[in-house]
């Protein structure tokens, strides 16, 4: 499966936020590093950073993972993975809305009234497409397959129909990209940029690319 249609709509998925930006004519906004000084922001980045790191540790070290969850629990290894997923994805949210603080999730949500139609509807077409790839993954291949199955002692189907047939070895990865750039469009203004959320969006970016790079090289890629 190639990275092709993955790399395409990376960029397409930028265009909105490139977009808002420009019209709001804060483009200089993006070169503001002020926030690399503050330790919050780097909090911010080792918080949503977190959860890729798990991801590492499980494709790399299944039977340890593996080992730590059959001495902790009575779940199987893709279960407990699961649920840790779950946790990591509040965990990310909660890293996020800590940097901004009640002033900076008011500032957001004020930048989100005053977004054009146009906006929303890119926000909402992103986000439609994203969380679709996402239910499709869930849909085709189940847990199992998400959750490193093939890795972790489950089986996994194989498919080759949607969402794969659409060029994305990762449609989940996608789908998340999708989702958090379009609503990052719509809360983008010059609070927002100044507190650098525009390169915590970069940030999320590539690690989505890295955990991808790394599930490429050596992924389950031989069909039964």
């Amino acid at each position: 499966r190639s990275c092709v249609g993955a790399d395409a709509t990376m960029l397409l998925a930028f265009l909105p936020l490139a977009v808002r930006v420009g019209e709001l004519g804060l483009d200089g906004l993006i070169l503001d590093i002020g926030y690399l000084l503050d330790w919050r922001w780097w909090a911010c980045v080792g918080g949503i950073g977190c959860l890729y790191g798990l991801h590492g540790f499980i494709w790399n070290f299944p039977a340890k993972f593996a080992a730590l969850c059959k001495k902790y629990t009575k779940l199987h290894p893709v279960e407990v993975f699961a649920v840790l997923e779950g946790v990591g994805k509040i965990w990310q949210g909660g890293a996020i809305a800590l940097y901004l603080g009640t002033s900076g999730l008011q500032a957001a949500g004020a930048a989100v009234a005053a977004a054009p139609a146009w906006c929303w509807a890119a926000c909402a077409a992103s986000v439609a497409a994203g969380q679709t790839l996402n239910f499709a993954m869930y849909a085709t291949i189940g847990n199992a397959g998400v959750y490193y199955g093939f890795k972790l002692g489950r089986p996994v189907p194989w498919c080759d129909g949607f969402p794969f047939n659409l060029g994305f070895r990762h449609p989940q990865y996608v789908g998340g990209l999708l989702t958090q750039l379009g609503l990052l469009a719509l809360a983008s203004d010059e609070r927002s940029l100044h507190a650098g959320l525009a390169p915590l969006a970069a940030w999320w970016v590539l690690l989505y690319v890295a955990t991808s790079v790394q599930e490429a090289l050596g992924d389950n890629d031989k069909s039964d």
